[in-house]
C-alpha cells in the first residue's frame, strides 16, 4: 500500500473523529440541524479513511466529493483536501507499464 495513502486515510479518521467529539461538545447548543449535519460530516471522513486504508477498488467515489468537502474546513480540513487532491490527480496521471 502506498505510504501517501496510508497517511491520508489516518488523517481522515482523525479529522472524522476531532468533528464527531466536538459535536458532542457542543450538543447543548440547541440546533438539531447541525448536529445531524456535523454528525453526517464527520461519518462521512471516518468512512473515507477506512476506505483508503482497507484499499478499496473504487475507494475514489467517496474520497473525491470528501476531499471536496474538506476543503472548506479550513485550516485542518483545506490541507488535507489539498493533499489527496495532489495525491490523486498525481497517481491518475502515471502511466501504466504495458505487459
Amino acid at each position: 500500500m502506498n505510504l501517501h495513502k496510508q497517511i491520508i486515510g489516518i488523517s481522515w479518521i482523525s479529522f472524522g473523529a476531532l468533528v464527531l467529539s466536538l459535536i458532542v461538545l457542543s450538543f447543548n447548543a440547541g440546533k438539531p440541524m447541525m448536529v445531524a449535519l456535523g454528525i453526517a460530516e464527520g461519518s462521512l471522513f471516518v468512512g473515507a479513511g477506512f476506505a483508503l486504508l482497507a484499499n478499496l477498488r473504487n475507494s475514489s467515489w467517496v474520497c473525491l466529493p470528501c476531499s471536496a468537502l474538506s476543503l472548506f474546513s479550513f485550516p485542518i480540513g483545506t490541507v488535507l483536501g489539498i493533499y489527496y487532491l495532489w495525491y490523486y490527480f498525481k497517481v491518475e496521471k502515471v502511466p501504466q507499464k504495458k505487459e
